[in-house]
Parts: structure tokens; C-alpha cells; sequence
């Protein structure tokens, strides 16, 4: 397949999915490797397509008008199920996390952790994988989310949780 067809054939898939698809299974379906996917992928961005990249594959980016909200919160790396459940339980998606690394500036990674599957799939992928642990552990358990839900009132619901576990830190 040429390649300006297989970034439309990718760009396709992605709009019609509804989780994550694997660079892995992309290279499958259009019969190249892996990593000419993640190049293609990478094309795709640079023309200014909303391709994301999240811990379980990508996703094609969709406007949302539902409200969001950052909160910025710390606690230790053995805290972090804890901290995603109570956003859950709240009825909170968890959109990204980020950082402020004092070399790199601000890191930010998708990942769209939306119910209870999502969030045992990104903690088993944690577990193991070799090295891994949660960006917050870069910065002493200081880092932010970005977080949506369907009102201003689930976000409110949301600290709310945040606070109680003590994780919640007030941006000033």
C-alpha cells in the first residue's frame, strides 16, 4: 500500500474505533511494521491531525464540550490506584498527567483512563512493565491531571475525593 494511502487507511481506522488501537495491530492490518506506523503516525501529527498516543495505542482526538478541569495533586507512586479510583468513583475521566521536570519543562502523556477496565489495564501495564514507574515519582509526587466530566459539579465531586485523600494540593 503507498504510503500516503496507508496515513488516510490509519486515519480511517482511528475515527471508526472506539478504544485505543495498537501501533502493533495498525502494522498488522495494513501490512507493515510496527515502526513504520509510529512514523506514519508521526507525519499525521506534523500535518495537523489529532492523533493521540496513550499507554494501550492510539486514538484520533474528538472535541469534547464537556467541562475540564486541571488539578494539581501529590502523593507517593504507591498511592496512584488510590488517587485514579477516587476520580473514577467520582465520575471523573482521567484525560492525562504532567509534570514539571526541571530539565525537560512540562511532560505530558495521554491516558484516558474513562471506567474500571481502563484503569486495571494501565495498572497491570505498570506492574509490568521492567523499570516503569508513574511520572510523579520525578518530582517528588507533585504532578497535575486533566480531568473531565459531564458537569462542573462532578468536578467539584471530583477535588472533593482529591481533598479527602489528602492528595488535592490548592493552586493559587
Amino acid at each position: 500500500m503507498e504510503a500516503a494511502r496507508r496515513r488516510e487507511a490509519i486515519l480511517t481506522r482511528l475515527s471508526q474505533a472506539s478504544t485505543p488501537v495498537a501501533a502493533a495491530t495498525l502494522g498488522e492490518e495494513m501490512g507493515v511494521s510496527r515502526q513504520i506506523v509510529v512514523g506514519d503516525v508521526a507525519l499525521l501529527r506534523a500535518a495537523g491531525h489529532p492523533v493521540r498516543a496513550t499507554n494501550r495505542g492510539y486514538v484520533l482526538a474528538r472535541p469534547s464540550r464537556a467541562p475540564r478541569r486541571s488539578v494539581a495533586v501529590r502523593h507517593n507512586s504507591s498511592e496512584t490506584a488510590a488517587e485514579l479510583r477516587a476520580v473514577l468513583a467520582a465520575g471523573g475521566t482521567v484525560l492525562d498527567t504532567s509534570i514539571e521536570h526541571g530539565l525537560y519543562g512540562q511532560i505530558t502523556v495521554d491516558l484516558l483512563i474513562r471506567s474500571p477496565e481502563d484503569l486495571e489495564d494501565f495498572l497491570t501495564r505498570l506492574d509490568r512493565a521492567p523499570g516503569a514507574t508513574p511520572l510523579c515519582t520525578l518530582t517528588d509526587g507533585w504532578h497535575t491531571h486533566t480531568i473531565e466530566a459531564e458537569s462542573e459539579e462532578v468536578l467539584d465531586a471530583v477535588e472533593q475525593a482529591l481533598d479527602r485523600l489528602g492528595f488535592l494540593q490548592k493552586q493559587v
